[in-house]
């Protein structure tokens, strides 16, 4: 089992979105930063962690998120 536990928003975007481009890159950011995802952290119990200026997502979120759009 070599899953991992965070992701990083580059990689969030990937899973999202499939590639990860200067306007996925900023999309990603500004979702994290005005709290788009709070709904469904709040439903799955997931929590996205910021450590200073990185962000690190539960891949179970990233799982959540994607299954929402409906991939």
């Amino acid at each position: 089992m070599n899953e991992k536990v965070f992701i990083s928003p580059k990689e969030l975007a990937k899973e999202i979105w499939g590639v990860f481009g200067y306007r996925e890159k900023n999309a990603i950011y500004r979702y994290l930063k005005n709290g788009v995802f709070a709904p469904i952290e709040e439903k799955t119990g997931y929590k996205i962690l910021k450590d200073g200026n990185r962000f690190l997502i539960p891949n179970g979120l990233a799982k959540a998120i994607k299954e929402q759009r409906g991939k």
